[in-house]
């Protein structure tokens, strides 16, 4: 009976470094520099890991820009010629600088403009036709 406490004992140990090590665990879908956008927050943050196995020196974090367009309801969007959805759009993850935004609308036409993403800024874009 011994042994089997034993065995039991020493499962539990096992499966408890293996749950620990998986709550623990960050699937992450990290870049090569640790660093990775949160969906839920939105936010853009690091964990300290990344490709190389250096000292401690770590290039400093660029967070992308963001471009929210606003514009009449069901309008398509297009920034910078690739679809992103209806009006209004959900915060975009865009490269800083110039924009091209290119809104089409059943009822009224095509409207584009253009406007200047900074990094680490969300833009909101306001459209009117």
């Amino acid at each position: 009976m011994r042994s089997g406490k034993q065995v039991l004992l020493g499962v539990g140990v096992v499966l408890g470094f293996v749950a620990s090590s998986v709550a623990w665990a960050h699937g992450g879908r990290t870049d090569s520099s640790g660093c990775h956008n949160n969906r839920r927050t939105g936010d853009y943050h690091c964990h300290g890991g990344g490709g190389s196995s250096g000292g401690g020196w770590s290039a400093p974090v660029v967070e992308p820009a963001r471009l929210q367009v606003v514009a009449i309801p069901r309008a398509r969007v297009w920034i910078n010629d690739k679809y992103v959805g209806l009006s209004p759009t959900r915060a975009i993850k865009v490269d800083s600088g110039q924009v091209k935004v290119r809104l089409e609308h059943a009822a009224l036409g095509t409207h584009e403009a253009t406007t200047n993403a900074t990094a680490g800024e969300t833009t909101e874009l306001t459209v009117r036709w």
